[in-house]
């Protein structure tokens, strides 16, 4: 049996990376902070020297997992950045690929999370460069639909808002193992409708 190629070999590390992540994204979802690579080895069936293997502590696997989020995020709002239409019409567009993308991936809920509660629960301030990419790549674009699309008086604290309402609605999802998948269309049309009658 010839020895496995470099290809291979960055293959099996993405693989293992990925299912690692995985695996720490639904034990987070269980026990915070409070997780341990231990934990997150016994989800991903794999053994505890493995995942040690690629990453050392809790933290170090936190900051890939959300490092890997905010891309994800990113990609998942980016038709609502580019697409056509007016500037609420993309504001609503984005916040229903943001609120999709948070029930489907638990790591982009986690990511909208842990920056809503400004990373208080992680040591330092390590987190400091992703709290900034979030802000310059998902937050601002948000503001500025919102300043030209409702004409807001302070757009800033009606997206905090919609953030808000996006993670709560995925949280009690999530939380409560409810069954039937949210009405995604229809949170979205009760949040905006509400906004733009407020700001009347």
């Amino acid at each position: 049996m010839s020895p496995r190629t470099k290809e291979q070999n960055e293959a099996i590390r993405e693989m293992r990376m990925n299912q690692i992540m995985q695996a720490a994204a639904k034990v987070y979802l269980e026990k915070g902070i409070q997780l341990e690579i231990r934990d997150v080895s016994v989800k991903a069936e794999l053994g505890y020297g493995t995942v040690y293997h690629y990453y050392k502590n809790k933290y170090m696997l936190l900051e890939d997992l959300l490092w890997d989020a905010l891309n994800q995020t990113e990609s998942a709002v980016q038709p609502a950045l580019t697409g056509d239409g007016s500037s609420l019409h993309k504001a609503e567009s984005f916040s229903r690929l943001l609120l999709q993308k948070c029930i489907q991936d638990p790591s982009v809920f986690i990511l909208l999370k842990t920056v809503a509660d400004n990373f208080h629960h992680f040591p330092g301030n390590r987190f400091s460069k992703l709290s900034a990419e979030f802000h310059e790549r998902i937050f601002l674009p948000l503001v500025e639909m919102i300043r030209e699309g409702i004409n807001s008086v302070s757009p800033e604290k009606t997206a905090n808002l919609i953030f808000g309402s996006l993670i709560g609605c995925t949280a009690l999802n999530i939380h409560h193992n409810m069954q039937n998948e949210p009405d995604v269309e229809g949170i979205v049309d009760m949040i905006f409708s509400g906004i733009q009658y407020k700001e009347r």
